[in-house]
C-alpha cells in the first residue's frame, strides 16, 4: 500500500466532526508502532486470580494491537470484546487478528456500551481513554463490570527524559503546534490537557483499590519504523496539517540522521502505565 494512498481524511464541509474521525486513515501505520509489552497484560491477569473465564470488554481497541496480546495471555476461556468506533481502524484489526482467535471487534463507542449489567471481569481501554467523556465511561464500566470485576486503564508515550531523541522529536510537534506541550493530551472537544487517571478513578464511589503502575521500555528502530511511527499519531497528523507534510517529515529525518548509530537504528524510550481500580 503506498503512502499516498492512506493520508488522513478531512471532514467534508458541515459534516459533523467526531473524535474518533482524526483516526481515518491511519490504520497502515498502527503496524509500525510498538508492540505492547506482554508484561502488562499478564499484570492484567495476576489481579483476576481467582477468574477462571469470562468476558473482557476493551474499548478503542483501535487495529487490535493490545486485543492481540490480551487474547495471547488469557485464553480462550475469555471472550473478547473489542469496541472500535471507526471502520478503518476495525477493518485492520480483523485482518490483522488471525482466525481462531476469540475477539469480536465491533462498532461501538466508550460512553455506551452494549452489554449487560455485571456482565465482565475485565474492562480496559489502552491508549484510548483521552478521547472519551471519561465520566461517562467511568459510569458504564462499573455498569458492565462484575462485583471484584476490574478496570484496567494502560497508556505509553515517548519518554523524553535522559532521551536527546525523544527530547527533539517532541520539541518538532511542539514548534508546530500552538498551545500544545509534551504529555498533554488531545481532548475530545479540542484543545490539549494534561489528565490524571488514577485521579480521576479514586474519586468514583464504585471503584475502589486504584493502582498506578509505570515502567519504562525500549525500542530500536530504522528510519522508514520512526516516520511511519510518528504518522500514526493523531497529534503528528495535526502537526502535519498545520505546517505541511514536507516540512514535518523533513525535521523528523533530519532528527533521525543526527541521533542514528552505526547501524542506521535509534533507540525510541516510551514510559507505560497501568492503572487499574476494581469494581466493588
Amino acid at each position: 500500500m503506498s503512502i499516498g494512498s492512506t493520508a488522513t481524511s478531512q471532514p467534508a464541509s458541515g459534516q459533523i466532526h467526531s473524535p474518533w474521525d482524526d483516526f481515518d486513515g491511519l490504520g497502515y501505520f498502527y503496524q509500525f508502532r510498538p508492540t505492547y509489552p506482554q508484561r502488562i497484560a499478564e499484570q492484567l491477569r495476576f489481579v483476576l486470580p481467582d477468574c477462571r473465564g469470562g468476558h473482557i470488554i476493551e474499548v478503542g481497541a483501535g487495529t487490535g494491537l493490545f486485543t492481540r496480546s490480551l487474547a495471547a495471555v488469557f485464553g480462550s476461556s475469555f471472550q473478547i470484546v473489542a469496541v472500535e468506533p471507526n471502520e478503518d481502524m476495525r477493518r485492520h484489526a480483523e485482518t490483522q487478528t488471525p482466525t481462531g482467535v476469540l475477539v469480536h471487534y465491533t462498532d461501538g463507542v466508550a460512553e455506551h456500551l452494549q452489554a449487560a449489567d455485571g456482565s465482565a471481569q475485565l474492562v480496559t481501554a489502552a491508549s484510548a481513554v483521552h478521547r472519551f467523556n471519561r465520566p461517562a465511561f467511568y459510569r458504564e464500566a462499573q455498569r458492565v463490570l462484575a462485583p471484584g470485576g476490574v478496570l484496567a486503564i494502560v497508556q505509553y508515550e515517548p519518554y523524553d527524559k535522559g532521551s536527546a531523541f525523544v527530547d527533539g522529536f517532541l520539541s518538532v510537534i511542539e514548534a508546530a503546534l500552538p498551545g500544545y506541550r509534551r504529555h498533554r493530551h488531545s481532548r475530545p472537544e479540542g484543545g490539549y490537557a494534561e489528565i490524571d487517571i488514577a485521579v480521576e478513578l479514586g474519586a468514583e464511589s464504585g471503584l475502589k483499590d486504584v493502582t498506578r503502575e509505570p515502567f519504562v521500555f525500549n525500542e530500536l528502530i530504522d528510519r522508514e519504523t520512526f516516520q511511519h511511527r510518528a504518522r500514526s499519531f493523531t497529534i503528528v497528523q495535526k502537526a502535519i496539517n498545520h505546517e505541511g507534510e514536507d516540512a514535518i517529515l523533513s525535521a523528523l529525518g533530519i532528527l533521525f540522521e543526527q541521533y542514528s548509530d552505526s547501524n542506521a537504528l535509534v533507540e525510541m524510550p516510551y514510559e507505560a502505565e497501568i492503572i487499574t481500580a476494581r469494581r466493588t
